[in-house]
């Protein structure tokens, strides 16, 4: 996988599941994969990173624990999130936009 990505959420993406960006997954993605995932209050998450079996498309998706995140950080459509791995960890990291820059409601 590419290691990082960032987003504006979508309505869908705060209630449902999270569409991640194609090229993060790169071209040797095989689907399934689970992701050990902390935030920035050191909260553990794991999301199931999927895609589409058919089609032309494969659509990859977060699930699992990512509905949990979104409502733990009262997540809302418009807002930007920020996903990367550092090369030092067995885990990734995700923060919203606002706790990066102090702004925003918390």
């Amino acid at each position: 996988m590419a290691g990082k990505f960032e987003k504006t959420l979508s309505p869908s993406d705060v209630s449902q599941k999270l569409a991640v960006p194609t090229e993060f997954i790169g071209d040797q993605y095989g689907g399934g994969e689970h992701l050990v995932v902390m935030d920035c209050r050191r909260n553990m998450y794991e999301f199931v990173l999927s895609t589409r079996r058919q089609g032309p498309y494969r659509k990859p998706v977060f699930t699992r624990d990512w509905l949990k995140y979104s409502k733990d950080q009262q997540l809302q459509a418009g807002q930007t999130i920020y996903f990367w791995k550092n090369d030092n960890e067995e885990f990734y990291r995700i923060q919203v936009l606002r706790d990066l820059l102090g702004a925003g409601p918390k």
